[in-house]
């Protein structure tokens, strides 16, 4: 019997580990991150310990980042399926995990208190990017 190697890259690896240590953080079980993403339990094992030997549909990486509440981006950035650029000025949750890292509850509550001063002061986002 021909066995078939797997061949796994590196970037669905980082990815996999990514989605852990998010799973982790929350004090979540794959069971109920599964459940939540409408995939089975085994499926997201094999995700976060990158032993899968087919790729991540683009469906699967949108439910893991509307659970998250992470853009696909980051999550594509952070498995270094998309190259950062250091001009790239990165957005406020990839940078306070990067710079403090926070837990995701933390960065939640630091983007609250963002809108609020943002209301407060009046500068939409929308404003800023124009103002740029």
């Amino acid at each position: 019997m021909n066995r078939q190697r797997k061949i796994i890259s590196y970037e669905i690896t980082k990815l996999g580990k990514y989605l852990r240590e998010l799973r982790k953080e929350q004090g979540l079980s794959i069971r109920s991150v599964a459940k939540s993403c409408s995939i089975a339990p085994s499926h997201l094992a094999k995700i976060e310990t990158g032993d899968t030997l087919k790729t991540i549909s683009i469906e699967t990486l949108v439910k893991f980042s509307k659970f998250y509440g992470i853009p696909v981006s980051s999550l594509l950035k952070e498995a270094g399926f998309i190259d950062s650029y250091e001009s790239d000025l990165p957005e406020l949750a990839q940078y306070l995990r990067a710079k403090y890292q926070l837990s995701f509850q933390a960065i939640r509550d630091m983007e609250m208190a963002k809108e609020i001063v943002d209301k407060k002061y009046g500068q939409t986002q929308k404003e800023r990017q124009n103002a740029k």
